[in-house]
């Protein structure tokens, strides 16, 4: 490429350009665009609890690098009057199968959701996970997400799943205990074969092409 143009220019003009090219940047981010993937609540059947600082994950794969939205449901009149928070974790793709989340390896701790009931009653209990700004990524692939009790208490947070696993990038696992403050993120000691009912918005520039979507179709690799 000729780059002659640029070093002949005068400094002004230089300048000017890198004025324009900063103020772009703010516009570039507006044209963010939402694509949304998971495994939807559609015939769930199944559903795992929280206990003693116990946390309830699944690996995921991120086909983009920016998440704004992590969501998971509770099983309907779970009524819950504390918090629940939410970690993001770096997996293990070589040494274990199928790949193992690095719970020592934290890319987001929070937020902590409030949500008591479902409105109507009687509905699965939706948890937004809203991560602002957007958690950014060190490049697509393999991760996990893990929901904990807040302050690791004896509470049970139920949330719904499907049994068999049928979102195939991806599955369950759970933490160990722990009874001790301060509160931590237990190593993930034990997986199964069941998905946990989730929705991921990520943040998609408008220049990239949008990939028709559905659900639990993601790359099925790791397996």
């Amino acid at each position: 490429m000729n780059r002659s143009p640029v070093r002949q220019a005068p400094r002004c003009a230089v300048a000017a350009l890198v004025v324009f090219l900063l103020a772009a940047v703010p516009a570039a981010a507006a044209d963010c665009t939402a694509a949304v993937a998971g495994n939807d609540t559609a015939g769930w059947n199944s559903g795992r609890r929280t206990f003693l600082g116990k946390a309830l994950g699944q690996t995921f794969y991120a086909p983009d690098t920016l998440i704004s939205r992590i969501t998971v449901w509770r099983s309907p009149d779970n009524l819950n009057y504390g918090g629940d928070r939410l970690f993001v974790t770096t997996v293990d793709t070589v040494d274990y199968a199928p790949p193992r989340p690095i719970t020592q390896n934290i890319l987001r701790s929070g937020p902590t959701v409030f949500v008591v009931n479902s409105d109507p009653p009687g509905l699965p209990i939706r948890m937004d996970f809203m991560l602002d700004p957007p958690l950014s990524l060190p490049h697509p692939g393999l991760y996990a997400f893990f929901v904990q009790r807040e302050g690791c208490d004896a509470g049970e947070t139920s949330i719904i799943a499907t049994e068999p696993g049928r979102y195939g990038a991806g599955n369950y696992w759970r933490t160990g205990q722990t009874s001790f403050l301060p509160c931590y993120l237990p190593s993930a000691d034990y997986w199964e074969d069941l998905d946990l009912c989730f929705e991921m918005e990520f943040c998609r520039y408008a220049s990239t092409p949008v990939r028709g979507a559905s659900w639990g179709r993601l790359k099925v690799i790791y397996r």
